[in-house]
């Protein structure tokens, strides 16, 4: 395979998808933030710290306590890559999946409680992906990795019950890294083309979940739901092949994303 071709790939963050040729690849890095997906985001992010702060004011007959939580489980980031959207919603797409790639990786966090109910978060997370193929002498490999850094509030609705939902909205950085290299065989002689983009950009997380308590030190987070969008900044890509080095400018753009958690809680 040309690298050429593979290299407009959805290269960040999703693997697996072709282009034509460079002119018509330069659309997949276009940043389409048009002013409904601002919008969008504008009123996402409204409804999210709403309920946080409207938490504590919930639930009055909640117990009083206040000891940190630490929070670590297996995550499922389903990562979409740079694609032509036909609709402004990123939601709106019968190809919600399809359009995205999963990585696999665990999530990590700890909470302390200011009141009884509302607290902040520190979280790391970290996903991982590879994938190789071979057709006739050509061999392609590719590895993804991404590390999440973020915090933020968090409220908790804490009632009578073992079931104990809760809502976050989390803001900090996600660093992306991208290795490929494809190696051609041609009798005894074999050539590789290989390039590597990291990037280091702004990230969050809007969601929740659902804690169940087991006793007064452990809890099972039986689900934990995140929009966890990564705004990718412009960026170069310089690719090192038979010919020399390749230099070629990616524009910035929105990647939305959306992860799932499931683990334990010690308290």
């Amino acid at each position: 395979m040309p690298l050429a071709k593979f290299m407009y790939r959805p290269v960040a963050p999703a693997i697996g998808r072709d282009c034509i040729d460079w002119q018509d690849c330069t659309k997949y890095f276009q940043d389409d933030l048009t002013p409904w997906r601002i919008n969008f985001m504008r009123k996402l992010l409204f409804l999210a710290l709403f309920a946080l702060f409207c938490a504590p004011l919930s639930f009055a007959q909640n117990t009083e306590r206040r000891g940190p939580e630490f929070f670590v489980g297996y995550s499922n980031l389903q990562s979409e890559g740079v694609t032509v959207r036909d609709s402004d919603d990123p939601f709106d797409n019968d190809s919600f999946l399809e359009d995205r790639t999963g990585l696999n990786g665990i999530n990590t966090s700890i909470t302390g409680y200011i009141t009884p109910r509302f607290g902040l978060t520190g979280e790391f997370s970290f996903y991982q992906k590879g994938d190789d193929s071979r057709s006739a002498n050509i061999e392609d490999e590719i590895n993804f990795r991404r590390f999440n850094f973020m915090g933020g509030p968090v409220a908790k609705f804490r009632n009578e019950s073992r079931a104990e939902p809760f809502v976050h909205a989390l803001f900090g950085a996600a660093n992306s890294r991208v290795e490929f290299e494809e190696r051609t065989t041609v009798g005894s002689t074999t050539t590789s083309e290989n390039f590597t983009t990291s990037s280091t950009d702004f990230t969050m997380a809007l969601g929740g979940g659902l804690d169940v308590r087991v006793n007064d030190r452990f809890a099972i987070r039986a689900f934990q739901v995140d929009y966890n969008p990564v705004f990718f900044r412009d960026r170069s890509l310089q690719i090192l092949g038979q010919t020399g080095t390749i230099r070629t400018n990616l524009e910035g753009q929105r990647a939305d994303n959306v992860r799932f958690s499931f683990g334990v809680v010690f308290r």
